[in-house]
């Protein structure tokens, strides 16, 4: 097999600014002013056809209020204000408001009559008219102040996801120039030293990206991550000549950025370990990613290959990779177990803590094996 290596185009995206003034100020927006005036319309139109719609029932309740004679609907306007409040405005309110107070005067003359003092089924419509002005001002305030705060949850969401693209954008701009860096280089391992830095500022590049495009920056499914980087390295690291066999078969496991980032290097050294150390020489091979979530998620890295000498310690005898790997397990609250396999070959499993278990979704694994020559 003929390694691949990642070029410009895999690790170097122009950055692209967010907002209409990155993509051609006024000319961006004359094109989309018929949009504007086509919505200002259908809304006009939707707050005209709330206020004849709570019109069509104050005359109702007003008709029952007539039928029924002695029973007073009067709590029964409380409808058509709160609905002219809400989808037509304050103003609209106010005025079904008004008018419901005095369809209710009007309505229910037989509970009128038997007021003592021929004023008072007046004061009392003046009452109703108040207190359904005061609902009209709460309602219509309630409704300005949840506009504003979904304007603003809006406003951050787009200036959180400009952030991750612009992390993103910086990581691959290093990246890029590590690659041309590397390129100057005449010594085998001094390049490879800068293809495996190479690797992780990618990964984390990549996971950038996943949020940013996915609009939810509070997690991000592990999984699809993890399967995306297993087979990224595999066709920029398997040696030449081994016809290498990857199986992924991951949980959806949800996690939060820093563990998402942490994991992501642990898998990337994992990977590297086995590509590197377990098929050199070797005509095949079979590599096996596993991610399974619960109260306790597990994620495993092993392959087939020659597998780990007599007595190596991990904890004594690891180099860079593995060091990383003990240290970064460690921060996440995780624990770490390398050892051979008993049909021949390396197993790395890595244990850490659902730090999202609400979000963690276990579902049966899919095995997808893919072959490279």
């Amino acid at each position: 097999m003929k390694t691949k290596q990642l070029g410009n185009s895999d690790l170097f995206i122009t950055p692209v600014r967010f907002g209409a003034s990155a993509i051609g100020g006024s000319a961006w927006e004359q094109s989309l002013a018929p949009i504007h005036r086509a919505l200002e319309l259908l809304d006009r139109i939707f707050q005209t056809a709330a206020t004849v719609l709570a019109l069509v029932l104050v005359a109702v309740i007003a008709w029952f209020d007539y039928v029924t004679g002695d029973f007073s609907l009067a709590v029964f306007y409380l409808v058509p204000v709160v609905l002219a409040t809400w989808y037509a405005g304050r103003v609209s309110g106010w005025f079904i408001g008004v008018l419901s107070a005095a369809a209710w005067l009007v309505g229910d003359p037989a509970l009128s009559q038997a007021y003592v003092h021929p004023l008072m089924p007046y004061w009392n419509a003046a009452m109703l008219a108040l207190i359904y002005g005061i609902v009209a001002y709460l309602l219509s305030t309630l409704h300005r102040l949840q506009a504003e705060l979904q304007e603003r949850v809006e406003q951050r969401t787009a200036s959180l996801a400009e952030v991750h693209h612009r992390v993103k954008n910086n990581l691959q701009i290093i990246s890029s120039l590590l690659m041309l860096q590397a390129e100057k280089l005449s010594n085998a391992a001094d390049k490879a030293v800068f293809d495996e830095c190479r690797a992780r500022i990618y990964s984390m590049a990549r996971l950038h990206e996943q949020l940013y495009s996915s609009g939810d920056f509070s997690d991000l499914d592990f999984a699809a991550h993890l399967r995306e980087m297993a087979e990224m390295l595999v066709r920029s690291h398997t040696p030449q000549g081994c016809n290498l066999a990857l199986d992924v078969r991951a949980d959806p496991v949800a996690v939060d950025l820093d563990t998402a980032v942490t994991l992501g290097l642990i898998a990337n050294e994992l990977l590297l370990n086995a590509l590197k150390h377990g098929f050199a020489g070797r005509p095949a091979g079979k590599l096996t990613v596993e991610l399974y979530g619960g109260d306790r998620n597990e994620m495993t890295v092993r392959d087939d290959g020659r597998g780990l000498r007599p007595g190596f310690d991990a904890t004594n005898n690891a180099g860079l990779g593995l060091e990383l790997v003990l240290g970064m397990t460690r921060q996440i609250r995780g624990e770490a177990k390398i050892e051979n396999e008993p049909a021949g070959g390396t197993r790395a499993t890595i244990f850490f803590p659902s730090l999202l278990p609400s979000k963690t979704v276990k579902t049966e694994p899919q095995s997808k094996p893919t072959h490279h020559d």
